[in-house]
């Protein structure tokens, strides 16, 4: 017999393969971590291609709870928004400069 930790795994997982895109993670508002940003993001990237950018303007360093040094963008919006992720999707090497200006179009 299985114990509740087991179940639940198994519904997790479950739950996971019902909700898989191509690269295997939960569809936007599905996600358990939605929106991770702001309601209505754009979810093609997860994590974010350029982190950490060091773009003053979209995050900053900070010390983490442990104690290390670590760069927060939890106020970045550039990649989740729709024209910028079907941008870098097409363009996967652009900079981040190059992305502000095209946000700015």
């Amino acid at each position: 017999m299985k114990n509740a930790e087991e179940e639940e795994f198994s519904e997790d997982r479950k739950k996971r393969e019902r909700l898989k895109e191509p690269e295997g993670l939960p569809k936007g508002e599905e996600c358990p971590h939605y929106p991770c940003h702001f309601k209505g993001q754009v979810c093609v990237f997860c994590y974010c291609p350029k982190y950490p950018c060091e773009d003053s303007q979209l995050g900053k360093w900070i010390l983490s709870s442990r104690g290390d040094v670590i760069w927060t963008c939890i106020a970045c919006r550039l990649i989740h928004k729709h024209r910028i992720a079907e941008y870098l999707r097409g363009h996967p090497n652009a900079t981040i400069d190059e992305l502000k200006r095209i946000d700015a179009e």
